[in-house]
């Protein structure tokens, strides 16, 4: 019964959510998983570490399906090539069981995050306020 009530919980939130909203919680997500998944490195699970590499390519794979060509083609372009980078930059991580790729992409999707909660921030009109960054 608790699983069903939080499962309702989410869907809610992600139909009340502004795109802006969801693009930052992409974003929150992909940290959290790259940081999981550091974790499993230094802890030598390789079964957790597939799934949580697994996730962020998936969430970078959704991130670059999402990607307009004929809003912005230059940004867009330049976002697909980065997603592609720190794919690769996954891949090494998990076939060498090496951290420091894994926190390349950690410090790069946070950069990202932390520019599209100011745009998230001015475009829905919270000048005042500021976008917390996701842990």
């Amino acid at each position: 019964m608790y699983r069903a009530n939080v499962g309702r919980y989410k869907e809610n939130q992600v139909m009340l959510s502004s795109p802006g909203e969801i693009l930052l919680a992409l974003y929150d997500g992909a940290i959290r998983f790259a940081r999981q998944a550091r974790v499993a490195i230094e802890d030598n699970n390789p079964a957790i570490k597939g799934e949580k590499i697994g996730s962020v390519m998936a969430i970078l794979a959704e991130l670059t399906a999402t990607l307009d060509h004929s809003q912005a083609p230059q940004l867009c372009g330049q976002l697909e090539q980065l997603y592609d980078y720190l794919t690769d930059r996954l891949q090494e991580a998990s076939i060498h069981l090496d951290v420091d790729p894994l926190d390349e992409v950690i410090m790069h999707l946070g950069k990202l995050r932390d520019t599209w909660a100011e745009a998230v921030r001015v475009s829905e009109g919270d000048v005042g306020q500021s976008v917390a960054v996701g842990s």
